[in-house]
């Protein structure tokens, strides 16, 4: 009896066992073959459609290239249309004499100054008579001018009293600034309905060739636009190629599709083949040019003219088939790995335990807010582990972008709030002192720079300008093209933030001084840079929508500082950094810094004066 239940006894605690398999060999012999059946089964499927799909994704591609080419087309013309209805209709209600030259040159140089894609601007009377007001080399040129002889008068001026609405001139060629323009011509009327002369404004076509250019170099679209089917309005290489139509008599003055060095364009009508249109609006040919073809993808564009402009890219026919070959070849790689990684299935199960303490090492690290020194966690066959470390390392991603984007006090703040159910920072009043600058002359310099090169300057000099601003407690709020808004006085709040403001300029003034010495060693243009600083209250905390919110200010206080950048441009001159401040904020310093008073001013869209004292900077030798 003894022996029985002895035995009763030892059966029953071997039924309690649990059989425990090794993971890797759950991993091999069950889910690799449920995996290597699936995957397989959805690659095939997918190679299947992909083939299909690769035409309809070829056309969205052209579609797309050639709407954002028509949308840069518009983009560049349109503010011509809007600045002639503006300057007639200043005329037609009497808000505008064209009779009183002072004012109406004031008026047109207003307009074009607001609008850089615009060339030139002119309002001829009925006598003939008028004011032109142009751009050239960044300055506004103005002239008077008198077509009575009639010599060089476009037929589409002869005659204005007969039309009620803007008309586009065929291209013209503007001798002093060589170039090819296109001239939008508006008939104006007097508040009694009686015609009074007629508003020309110009558009250059070297920007859009230009655009077309950089359009080539970055997304290696090769775009241009027809004027018909012999001329060229733009296209990549015009961008460095010079002509001068002065003297051309057999069409308009543009160049010809032989001339502007690409061959394939130039045997477009002679030996493009038309294929099978990718869209109902896309005219598709193919041209074969020294062993390879070339696919054009073409469509129409009205509203500039009497012509209709085509717009094309042209792209390799090969690489239609590009993707397919690429799916394929993706395909082979991840069955490949797919196999490779269900004989690798034990070893990640050996490796599992020590995923897991790379994990709670991490988390400890994060719990110390050191994200800089978090290493990534490796990626692992098992999901669960592999879905832990993608998203701890799109957590730590996240914090090192937001402790980059929004100021370390406040990252700090909103990391030690643990617990709360939702960290929000209300918005409050704080005296505050905002700074911007700008880098004067931008566009030129950087016209004849690539976008990499472009990306660089402003990377280098936005973080010797970052540096100085941090150094004094100040926050960057963000970057603007080539400008810096920055502020003092928030999150923290800093009762000396104007003569923090004022120092971090003058250290900015010293250190454009120094890389400008070195730019010159180096045989590069100096960098000239203007900052406007205004103190004040301003509304500071969480501004945004639901789904970004950014911690920012916002007030009266911000656009004065935007106003003093600006009116430093009017008294710069050759100085390499020029700092004007508003009298509060000079007040506030408290001779924190040399300046000198500029008297008062009236900053632009605003109604009342403000004192104005620049910073005299002082230079290490």
């Amino acid at each position: 009896m003894a022996d029985q239940a002895a035995a009763l006894t030892l059966s029953r605690r071997l039924a309690r066992r649990r059989v425990r398999l090794p993971i890797a060999a759950v991993l091999v012999t069950g889910f690799g073959s449920l995996v290597l059946a699936a995957v397989a089964s959805v690659l095939v499927l997918g190679l299947v459609s992909a083939s299909r799909n690769t035409f309809t994704l070829l056309s969205d591609r052209a579609d797309l290239a050639l709407s954002g080419v028509e949308v840069r087309v518009r983009h560049q013309l349109d503010p011509a249309g809007d600045m002639a209805r503006f300057i007639a209709g200043l005329i037609e209600r009497g808000e505008l004499d064209p009779h009183d030259p002072g004012r109406l040159t004031d008026t047109l140089r207003g307009a074009l100054a607001a609008a850089p894609d615009v060339t030139g601007v002119a309002f001829i009377g009925t006598d003939m008579m008028g004011v032109r007001v142009s751009r050239q080399d960044g300055t506004l040129i103005t002239r008077t001018i008198d077509l009575n002889d009639g010599t060089h008068t476009p037929p589409v001026l002869l005659s204005p009293g007969d039309r009620s609405g803007p008309v586009w001139a065929e291209p013209t060629w503007a001798r002093e600034q060589g170039t090819t323009y296109l001239a939008l011509n508006h008939p104006v009327r007097d508040p009694q309905g009686r015609f009074v002369g007629q508003v020309t404004v110009g558009v250059s076509l070297g920007d859009l060739s230009r655009f077309l250019s950089n359009l080539y170099v970055e997304q290696g679209v090769n775009a241009f636009v027809l004027y018909d089917r012999a001329h060229v309005l733009a296209h990549p290489s015009l961008s460095a190629l010079k002509f001068d139509f002065s003297g051309k008599s057999d069409g308009p003055p543009l160049p010809r599709i032989d001339q502007v060095d690409d061959p394939a364009l130039a045997a477009l009508w002679s030996r493009g083949v038309p294929s099978e249109s990718l869209k109902k609006r896309m005219e598709t040919r193919m041209v074969r040019l020294a062993g390879e073809n070339m696919l054009f993808l073409m469509r129409t564009m009205a509203g500039y003219g009497r012509h209709e402009w085509t717009l094309g890219i042209a792209v390799r026919a090969e690489d239609a088939g590009a993707e397919i070959k690429r799916l394929y070849t993706t395909g082979a790689a991840g069955l490949g790995i797919l196999l490779v990684s269900v004989a690798a299935a034990l070893w990640v199960g050996r490796r599992i335990s020590r995923q897991i303490a790379r994990l709670a090492e991490a988390a400890d690290q994060v719990r110390a807010f050191d994200f800089r020194q978090i290493q990534d966690l490796p990626d692992s066959r098992l999901r669960e582990l592999a879905q832990a470390a993608i998203a701890f390392n799109a957590m730590v991603a996240g914090l090192r972008w937001f402790e980059t984007y929004v100021p370390k006090a406040l990252v700090l703040r909103i990391m030690r709030r643990r617990g709360t159910a939702a960290v929000t920072f209300p918005s409050e009043e704080r005296e505050v002192t905002v700074m911007f600058t700008d880098i004067r002359g931008f566009s030129r310099l950087a016209e004849n720079m690539s976008a990499a090169e472009t990306a660089a300057l402003l990377n280098e000099h936005f973080s010797l300008l970052a540096s100085c601003i941090e150094e004094e407690g100040g926050t960057v709020d963000k970057f603007i093209g080539d400008s810096i808004m920055a502020f003092w006085g928030a999150p923290d709040e800093q009762e000396d933030h104007a003569a923090r403001a004022l120092r971090a300029a003058h250290a900015i003034a010293r250190a454009i001084h120094d890389d400008n010495r070195r730019r010159a060693d180096g045989g590069q243009a100096p960098i000239r840079v203007r900052m406007g600083l205004h103190s004040g209250p301003a509304v500071v905390g969480n501004i945004g929508s639901e789904s970004r919110i950014n911690y920012t200010i916002v007030g009266d206080t911000v656009n004065v500082a935007a106003r003093l950048e600006e009116l430093a441009s009017t008294v710069q001159g050759d100085a390499e950094a020029i700092v004007l401040a508003s009298g509060t904020t000079a007040e506030q310093a408290d001779g924190s810094v040399p300046l000198k008073s500029l008297g008062p001013h009236i900053l632009r869209g605003r109604s009342g004066v403000c004192e104005v004292w620049r910073l005299v900077p002082e230079h290490k030798a």
